[in-house]
């Protein structure tokens, strides 16, 4: 506890306790000491090497911190090249057994004078994430756009991209073009790409909702959610933001007739979709999704209505409820838009109606069931290609085994594994053929 407390103390400068830190430099626990040392060098302007030659036993990262925080504070006691030698002494001691060094070295780049790029960029590519996470925060805090790139190259590590994320927000509109050039590259890595939605969001403005709004149509469907719930939370937290009305109604309309895709997958797949199987169930969650993401688009077009409370309502087992919320959206729909979408959500329409709907709207028909599963298996969705890949192995659809092979390569590891899986059942068909 007095470790942290002394730490948050440093962390905030706060001059006012320097007698009880003072106080502290005496404490039994070396930690305690350490940051005593740390706060009273980085905020008191105190000379550390007086200090340790009075009290002794101090940790060596702390010593050596202590040092480079005096001799790069402005002043008479400045030596940059000396504060230098001494960081990339830090810096370049390697292992698990060295990992508090380079931290404390992240830690000090970040409040230093900003003289030592290289040094960070060390540690931004440091095998311990550790070490990692602490050059990101400071990378952040110096608001250095040479180092923007690796940090959007740490948005691919699951574990260090909530850091990157929130270090690449505060540089605001200074690398919206790197954010768009990234988010529109179907060459960088997915994982990295969904990321660009939340880093947007930080910036929060209107550079950044114009990023949002040129990447609605992308196919990946987790990124395009994101994009959508994204603009959703600019146009709340900055009603100001005008969106794109024509751009909205667009991919409302894509949206829209992707719904419509699926029920002709729903209706070719017959009674195997009622059905309790991870291909119906995923099929339908997937549906969900493709309302969902209708609604959240609706909102952004009608931002001054209450577009959420009629999606609740048509969930709703009250009939009076849900009849108020399909009159409600029947009244602010255009014409063309009211048309497509309304037999969507009236309860009343039944699915065979609606796969009717399907097959005169969508180009494409889905004649067999064998259409069915290579649609899903060619999705954009990474969940629904698994669910397609089980489909070919548990209906034993030989003539998909292409699209199997093609899912043994895929870098989704779900994927990979129902394929595998698919392709043994493929096999036991065949035998028993």
């Amino acid at each position: 506890m007095r470790i942290r407390k002394c730490g948050k103390r440093s962390a905030s400068g706060d001059e006012t306790v320097r007698p009880e830190v003072e106080q502290l430099l005496k404490d039994p626990e070396l930690g305690v000491r350490t940051e005593a040392l740390l706060y009273l060098t980085h905020h008191a302007n105190v000379d550390p090497l007086t200090l340790i030659e009075e009290l002794g036993d101090f940790a060596d990262f702390s010593v050596r911190s202590a040092m480079v925080a005096y001799l790069a504070r402005p002043g008479e006691a400045q030596n940059l090249e000396a504060a230098r030698t001494i960081l990339e002494g830090m810096v370049t001691e390697t292992g698990p057994e060295n990992s508090r060094n380079r931290i404390e070295a992240a830690r000090l780049l970040g409040i230093l004078p900003d003289n030592f790029d290289p040094l960070l960029s060390v540690l931004l590519a440091d095998q311990d994430k550790s070490v990692v996470r602490h050059a990101i925060r400071s990378a952040g805090m110096l608001h250095k756009r040479r180092l923007v790139p690796e940090l959007l190259d740490r948005l691919a590590d699951p574990e260090l991209a909530p850091e990157a994320a929130k270090a690449l927000g505060t540089f605001k509109d200074s690398i919206i073009g790197a954010l768009r050039d990234h988010l529109g590259d179907p060459a960088i890595a997915i994982e990295v790409r969904r990321e660009m939605p939340g880093i947007l969001v930080s910036i929060g403005t209107p550079a950044a909702a114009q990023v949002l709004q040129e990447n609605l149509l992308q196919s990946d469907t987790t990124l395009r959610f994101r994009i959508i719930c994204a603009l959703n939370k600019l146009h709340r937290m900055h009603p100001e933001i005008e969106p794109d009305a024509e751009m909205m109604e667009t991919v409302l309309v894509a949206e829209i007739l992707g719904h419509y895709r699926s029920y002709q997958i729903l209706g070719m797949l017959g009674t195997a979709a009622q059905s309790e199987d991870p291909v119906a169930r995923a099929l339908k969650e997937s549906m969900d999704q493709e309302l969902e993401r209708v609604f959240r688009l609706m909102g952004l077009l009608h931002p001054h209505l209450d577009v959420h409370t009629a999606y609740v309502g048509l969930q709703s087992k009250n009939l009076s409820v849900y009849d108020n919320a399909l009159e409600f959206l029947e009244n602010i729909l255009k014409s063309p838009l009211r048309e497509m979408l309304m037999p969507l959500l009236d309860g009343r329409v039944s699915v065979s109606e609606r796969v009717h709907m399907a097959n005169r709207m969508v180009r494409a028909k889905i004649e067999s069931q064998e259409e069915a599963v290579a649609a899903l298996v060619c999705s954009e969705d990474a969940w629904l290609r698994a669910c397609g890949a089980y489909a070919i192995g548990a209906l034993g659809i030989k003539s998909l085994e292409p699209e199997l092979n093609r899912c043994l390569m895929d870098t989704d590891p779900l994927l990979r594994e129902t394929a595998r899986a698919a392709k043994q059942r493929l096999d036991r068909f065949a035998t028993k053929a």
